[in-house]
């Protein structure tokens, strides 16, 4: 029975006699001592026409099944990548109620009716769509959007309120002077 192995120092394929196990011999390749092992290092492809995969670490030529070399144990598989899942609807897990798009708008124009000199239209703005926004929730629920309509609402509504009162004070304030 021959043994198949490696050079180490050329990757060059060898097949000496099993006699010569453990024994140092000269690689015809590239001159190079080299220490035959004991026991024979590769295992025999199979014949369903596998592939060979060589060793990132030593370059060993090893069966594409293998998962370590089999002269330095390195793995040879690829380890698997994590796998993201993604839910189907596009909304970021619910974050952005894209298909909502009423609700969206109520939301921002609430966050920027906080700004004093545009407030009221904003405001007011906001509200509305807020309503809209959650009629359509409300028929279609997988469109999402109930909290983003819900913030416009109260906070679009509630600074329109405030801006409203404090013009109508400034109003009566200037009126009485």
């Amino acid at each position: 029975m021959n043994l198949e192995f490696d050079c180490a120092h050329c990757n060059q394929h060898l097949s000496v006699e099993s006699s010569a196990a453990g024994q140092p011999v000269k690689c015809p390749a590239c001159g190079n001592a080299v220490t035959v092992p004991a026991a024979p290092l590769r295992i025999p492809l199979p014949q369903t026409g596998a592939g060979i995969i060589y060793c990132t670490r030593c370059g060993q030529r090893n069966a594409e099944s293998d998962l370590k070399c089999s002269r330095c144990s390195s793995s040879l598989q690829i380890a698997a990548q994590p796998q993201y899942v993604v839910s189907g609807d596009g909304t970021m897990g619910g974050l952005i109620p894209y298909k909502n798009p009423k609700a969206l708008w109520a939301y921002y124009l609430g966050v920027f009716s906080l700004i004093p000199c545009f407030g009221i239209p904003l405001g007011v703005a906001a509200l509305v769509l807020g309503i809209k926004g959650l009629k359509v929730s409300a028929l279609q629920p997988e469109r999402g959007g109930k909290a983003h309509a819900w913030i416009g609402i109260v906070l679009g509504g509630l600074c329109a309120a405030v801006y409203i009162v404090a013009l109508v004070a400034v109003a009566i304030l200037a009126w009485r002077h």
